[in-house]
């Protein structure tokens, strides 16, 4: 009787360590997750601008990690619209991710009738912040000027600076708004197609200035073509360590653009965690820092809870702004 009370004791005791095993076991189980084939990268921008040099720069590293091909797809129609929409509609199978940006969040607050907001996809993680120049053209009217005497100038004849911005109510006139708000400077906005069409309206004199990503426009400010009056990140920038950002002169100005991957929202838990883990290996590896650099992006990674919680902050300051112009719609 002893004997046999044991033995049941015994099976039942295998049977739930065999069970805690398991469960263990499983956190590694779904980091070793990879895709099968081919990877689709969403990214809501056309080739050559700063989104696209992001993803082809980290897609470069990635595919080590992820162990198949990662294949940058441009999607730049609405401003972000049809790239956000496919990426909610990808098949959930790990073989589609998408890229995102604060554009995610302002969509919702610019535009009437999307259905798609950020809750509406699975983090993987953040992979890069961005901040805006503000840039003139170096032999224009405003190329002798600091940034405060460009204020000032800005102010003593309102609507006399042309500043270019991409589309309606993208990041750059966020940032202008900003501008405006803590500065008193009035600017007339110029709607634009995108950010390589600013920077010829600056070279060419048809705009006075523009805010666009450092990797648009190191180029021509290496060739002395533009002068940076500031930028509106926190950290000094690499490669630019001269350019000093609005905060340090004077203008609280803080909205550089962060940058995240995400898959469809019913992504398995065992296919997230896999992205989440390709991820984190690939940003820990120094030639992501080599290839960011050599393209002008601006390094930073977070997990996907932090990326998460990035991005409620950026939504509340962002619908801050909306409210301010009257953007929201609903």
């Amino acid at each position: 009787m002893h004997k046999s009370q044991f033995s049941k004791a015994g099976l039942a005791g295998l049977a739930g360590l065999a069970l805690a095993l398991a469960a263990w076991g499983a956190p590694a189980a779904a980091q070793d997750w990879r895709p099968t084939g081919p990877v689709t990268l969403i990214v809501p921008s056309s080739p050559g601008g700063g989104h696209d040099s992001n993803a082809r720069a980290l897609a470069q590293v990635m595919e080590k990690y992820a162990g198949k091909p990662i294949v940058v797809v441009n999607q730049p129609g609405g401003g972000g619209v049809v790239a956000y929409n496919e990426m909610m509609n990808a098949a959930p199978n790990g073989q589609t991710i998408g890229q995102v940006s604060t554009s995610l969040v302002t969509d919702n607050y610019r535009l009437e009738s999307i259905k798609y907001d950020e809750t509406t996809y699975r983090y993987i993680g953040q992979i890069a912040a961005d901040p805006n120049l503000l840039v003139v053209a170096a032999k224009g009217p405003y190329g002798k000027m600091d940034l405060k005497q460009f204020i000032e100038a800005a102010k003593a004849k309102p609507n006399s600076v042309l500043m270019g911005v991409s589309g309606n109510w993208g990041n750059q006139d966020y940032n202008r708004h900003q501008i405006e708000k803590v500065s008193g400077a009035k600017f007339r906005r110029i709607p634009i197609k995108g950010g390589r069409e600013i920077l010829l309206g600056i070279l060419s004199g048809d705009l006075s200035a523009g805010l666009l990503y450092p990797s648009e426009v190191k180029a021509q400010i290496d060739a002395g073509e533009l002068k940076v009056l500031a930028h509106n990140g926190d950290a000094s920038l690499d490669g630019m360590p001269d350019v000093k950002s609005f905060k340090e002169q004077g203008y609280d100005v803080n909205l550089s653009v962060w940058r995240a991957l995400v898959l469809p929202k019913g992504t398995p838990d065992t296919i997230a965690n896999g992205w989440q883990e390709i991820l984190r290996q690939t940003m820990a590896d120094p030639a992501v820092k080599t290839a960011y650099r050599s393209v002008s992006i601006g390094y930073a990674y977070a997990d996907a809870k932090a990326t998460q919680a990035l991005i409620e902050q950026s939504r509340d300051q962002l619908r801050v702004i909306s409210e301010e112009v009257g953007l929201i719609k609903r």
